[in-house]
């Protein structure tokens, strides 16, 4: 009884993983944010194409706005190659489906 009971679990909540990620409640990243490399060092986020599109008066980040901003405070010893110092590459998956001032918006919930 136990195993059919799992197996239905099973059945019913797969197609629900299977569903892509809806954009509706995606939330772009704002000036005041805090995005952090993979040694917790902070990204300086400063909004220069995205200070005309804000939420609640604080600008969005745009992606030229995000791409080669400075990181401080990276721990990553110099052996390991040294400090993260900039933002270097942006996943194209992490774009907004809609450009603003001819650039996307990058969403917090799809950056790694």
């Amino acid at each position: 009884m136990t195993g059919e009971l799992l197996a239905k679990t099973k059945q019913q909540t797969q197609p629900e993983q299977l569903k892509p990620l809806s954009t509706a409640m995606l939330h772009p990243i704002l000036e005041d944010d805090e995005i952090k490399c993979p040694h917790n060092g902070v990204v300086q986020l400063q909004s220069n194409k995205g200070k005309s599109i804000t939420d609640k008066k604080i600008p969005f980040i745009l992606e030229t706005d995000l791409l080669y901003s400075s990181i401080v405070g990276c721990p990553n010893p110099h052996i390991s190659g040294g400090p993260c110092t900039q933002v270097a590459f942006i996943l194209p998956s992490a774009r907004g489906l809609k450009k603003h001032n001819d650039d996307y918006p990058i969403m917090q919930d799809l950056i790694i």
